[in-house]
């Protein structure tokens, strides 16, 4: 079988996709993933073959000097505009993909030009859904909508407008479905691979057997470049990240973070991402290692607690590991997991009060890592991880679900 593969460029949606290219590869499969030029060595670790797309689809790294106010306005517009940029590669991109002679094509909701390739070519679909379901759930639709309130901002709102005159093209140029924000959310195809348990998705019962909630598939990434993991050992270690979006730049909680938890027992590995200067910070407290990026699942292997921002990936490797997490959410899904984490006992929702206070700080960690129950309750979670299946079971329905689709062109040619 030959798949094809639209992830959105951003390392929260590559990264899940990862271990399904290898497993699939594995099992002589032809796996093409379509990607910005960051991701080129991580998918070709993989076996699958590359096509990639324009530069044009990266997400900046850093959004200094892009105007004022905060980082979200900033940052909507721009995902606005790469979702645009992606639907205006569409007829190009379908050209290619047509020459591939491939038998499924696999999308992001995200990267909608996936979705409209598949509609041009009409080609057996599946999605691939980085973080919860969406579609069916009422909680999750009831919680972004609060998030949406009035109009978007003047640029975004643009932006916006940009998006639906660039899909009403290329509906009545080529025939694809009208496309929005909202095909990001409500987009169902016959086979829907959910990478979380079935137990963490909110209203699972209004999901039907279209969604195959695979759980996650934590692989090693082999990303430790030079960074010093023996310092860790013997140490009681707090792993603290926001994650790999502009959205993490946050000065002021790294700040926080110096104050709550210098000269205390904590080994403090601190990841704060490309777009923070870290001179801009002070001095690094002698017991913190300060990185821009950090091997986060070889520090988790040693971490006693872990403060995310709640992204799904880091939220799903947090509790692979059996580590109780503090969840400072950002944006989107992130507000979501905090609930979702707090809900079942696995950790705790930090609210950005308490973030940006040390000494509240402080305290929610240490209860964290020496409460019993936070750790009970994580055993039983993790079990249940391990035995959703993950990168294997997603294979299997993909292989099935593409042999069955090609059955059906072959019996109605």
């Amino acid at each position: 079988m030959k798949f094809l593969f639209y992830p959105a460029p951003a390392h929260g949606h590559v990264n899940p996709m990862l271990p399904l290219f290898q497993e699939l590869v594995s099992r002589g499969d032809e796996v093409v993933v379509h990607v910005t030029r960051e991701f080129e060595a991580a998918v070709r670790n993989t076996g699958a073959s590359l096509r990639l797309l324009d530069d044009g689809l990266t997400i900046p790294s850093s959004l200094s000097g892009g105007g004022t106010g905060p980082a979200l306005e900033r940052l909507m517009p721009l995902l606005l505009g790469l979702m645009r940029q992606g639907l205006r590669e569409v007829p190009r991109l379908a050209e290619q993909a047509r020459s591939e002679q491939a038998h499924c094509i696999v999308y992001d909701p995200m990267a909608m030009w996936g979705r409209a390739i598949a509609g041009m070519l009409h080609l057996p679909s599946a999605i691939f859904q980085t973080s919860f379901g969406l579609s069916h759930s009422p909680t999750i639709q009831r919680e972004m909508k609060k998030n949406m309130k009035g109009l978007p901002p003047p640029r975004a709102l643009l932006a916006l407008l940009e998006l639906m005159w660039t899909s009403e093209v290329l509906h009545w140029r080529h025939g694809v479905p009208r496309m929005g924000m909202r095909s990001a959310f409500a987009s169902v195809e016959d086979l829907n691979l959910i990478p979380i348990p079935r137990t963490y998705q909110p209203d699972a019962g209004l999901f039907d057997e279209r969604f195959l909630f695979v759980g996650p598939s934590v692989l090693p990434r082999n990303d430790r470049g030079d960074f010093p993991l023996e310092q860790l050992d013997g140490k009681p270690v707090l792993l603290i990240s926001l994650g790999t979006t502009p959205m993490n730049q946050r000065p002021d909680f790294y700040k926080a973070c110096f104050e709550a938890f210098r000269d205390t027992r904590w080994q403090v590995v601190m990841a704060c991402g490309k777009g923070v200067d870290l001179a801009a910070l002070g001095p690094v407290p002698s017991n913190f290692l300060v990185r821009q990026r950090v091997p986060q699942l070889d520090v988790l292997q040693r971490a006693r607690v872990f403060i995310t921002h709640g992204g799904m990936n880091s939220t799903m490797e947090g509790l692979w590991h059996g580590v109780p997490l503090a969840v400072f959410p950002q944006f989107g899904d992130q507000p979501l997991n905090a609930s979702r984490v707090s809900e079942l006992g696995l950790g705790v929702a930090l609210s950005a009060r308490e973030a940006l206070d040390p000494k509240a700080l402080r305290e929610t960690i240490e209860r964290l890592d020496t409460d019993p129950g936070y750790r009970s309750r994580l055993s039983g979670f993790q079990k249940e991880l391990q035995e959703a299946g993950g990168h294997r079971r997603a294979a299997d329905a993909l292989q099935r679900y593409a042999a069955a689709r090609q059955g059906q062109r072959q019996s109605a040619a």
